[in-house]
């Protein structure tokens, strides 16, 4: 009897696991106290071998929230094999709404050393519209203000440049960063930018007791600092790491809901 008892609670638990990977939050994040300025959507680690969030869904939240832009901090595929259904994923969403991505440590691994594979990939993506940003900066106006959106290469997989991204930047304008890795956050001088976007952490995906999916599955150095989700300030710096919405490693998630971040700048 206690076998059973037993086993039917962790199939409840499992259950329940595979539950909270469709269970998609929108987070809300208001910098202009006045819900008045740039209307950012953030979305990271999309892992479309791995996700159960359909683009159906993504669309539907971006109809229904109208951003000013998309940002997508990466990790995307795992395999070339995946690119086409990312492709159909992310044109699903995206398809009149400017959006800008940077890549991630899974998008440089699935191609390994085909460098012209990586770049037929981004290729195809920017053929979609999507402006991907890799040690750039692009503007992007609303109501007369300009923003600075700068994307800063993957920090373990990529070649982040600073200085090379930070050029394209006008004066007096916002400095909004992203980047797959928040741990490349820890090398940017202190205010460089004002605002920084990332994933990779997925916020945990599985927690577990005294912190041990961090402690046992990553030595990022931001999870060593207790730093591992949701609004954070570094180096004078405003990072926000995105729990994201796919999943590594195993379809599961417990206490890490999949998320998109609404979020204003002023």
């Amino acid at each position: 009897m206690a076998l059973v008892i037993i086993l039917m609670v962790i199939a409840a638990f499992y259950a329940y696991m595979v539950f909270e990977t469709t269970w998609l939050k929108i987070e809300r994040l208001d910098f202009s106290k006045k819900g008045t300025g740039l209307r950012i959507m953030h979305l990271t680690d999309l892992h479309v071998y791995m996700t159960r969030i359909p683009a159906e869904r993504i669309r539907k939240a971006v109809m229904a929230e109208d951003p000013d832009v998309i940002l997508i901090t990466g990790d995307y595929i795992n395999k070339p094999v995946h690119a086409s259904e990312f492709l159909q994923y992310l044109h699903t969403f995206t398809k009149g709404h400017r959006t800008i991505i940077c890549l991630g440590n899974h998008d440089y691994r699935a191609f390994g050393s085909n460098t012209e594979g990586l770049q037929n990939f981004i290729r195809e993506i920017e053929a979609l519209g999507v402006e991907v940003l890799i040690n750039r900066t692009v503007i992007v106006e609303k109501d007369g203000k300009k923003y600075n959106i700068v994307g800063f290469d993957d920090l373990r997989r990529g070649n982040p440049d600073v200085a090379k991204a930070m050029e394209g930047c006008i004066p007096d304008a916002p400095k909004i960063a992203i980047t797959h890795n928040p741990d490349l956050v820890l090398s940017i001088p202190g205010k460089i930018v004002d605002y920084m976007f990332a994933g990779h952490f997925h916020g945990g995906q599985i927690w577990m007791p005294f912190n041990l999916e961090f402690t046992i599955l990553r030595d990022d150095q931001l999870c060593r600092m207790g730093i591992r989700r949701g609004l954070q300030r570094v180096n004078g710096i405003k990072v926000y790491l995105n729990r994201g919405l796919g999943n590594g490693v195993v379809p599961l998630r417990f206490l890490s809901r999949p998320e998109i971040l609404i979020c204003t700048i002023p």
